[in-house]
């Protein structure tokens, strides 16, 4: 069980352009999702680079849970192949795959600075990792975290504990200004 107050007030003590990776087990995901932009859309704009979900899934994941979704821009490189509806969504872009890096970072590049978004949150590493080389990963987040905190923009890095990946985890932390376990 994820604890709500404890997120809130971790959150709460980051000051801006500060990048946190939260790292919790694959069965809390779904419940440290909500909790995060329940927690977030409370008072920010911000985003979600959703590795894991499609759009319209996370949209009415959201809704079922009373989450106000008009504070929120996604980047879904899930549903490459999802084509009804797309021109008539305004608060979501399409990646096509979850291995061109470069397009993702211009495009979170361009909705930072289309939506003054205050955070991003990206909803699985470790997806995004299956599809990438790991110091090729690296060097994006790398990357994005620069241009995030140039922009003053919060990245919050959603990862789940997995033995497999442990030195890409190091080296991710080590970038990161705090890690919170829950």
């Amino acid at each position: 069980m994820i604890d709500k107050k404890l997120v809130e007030k971790e959150l709460n003590n980051i000051t801006e352009g500060s990048i946190v990776l939260i790292e919790t087990n694959v069965e809390n995901s779904n419940e440290l999702n909500l909790t995060l932009i329940k927690v977030l859309t409370v008072k920010d704009y911000g985003f979600i680079l959703s590795a894991s979900r499609p759009y319209s899934n996370l949209i009415s994941f959201y809704k079922k849970n009373n989450i106000n979704t008009e504070k929120l821009f996604f980047l879904d490189c899930v549903s490459k192949s999802e084509t009804k509806n797309k021109e008539n969504i305004s608060n979501v872009l399409y990646i096509e795959n979850l291995s061109d890096l470069t397009h993702i970072l211009i495009s979170i590049d361009e909705i930072v600075k289309k939506i003054k978004s205050k955070y991003i949150v990206i909803d699985s590493i470790n997806t995004m990792l299956i599809h990438n080389k790991a110091e090729v990963f690296a060097r994006f987040l790398h990357s994005l975290m620069t241009k995030l905190r140039l922009n003053l923009v919060n990245g919050l890095f959603i990862s789940f504990e997995d033995e497999k990946n442990k030195e890409i985890r190091a080296e991710i932390a080590q970038l990161c200004d705090k890690v919170i376990k829950v």
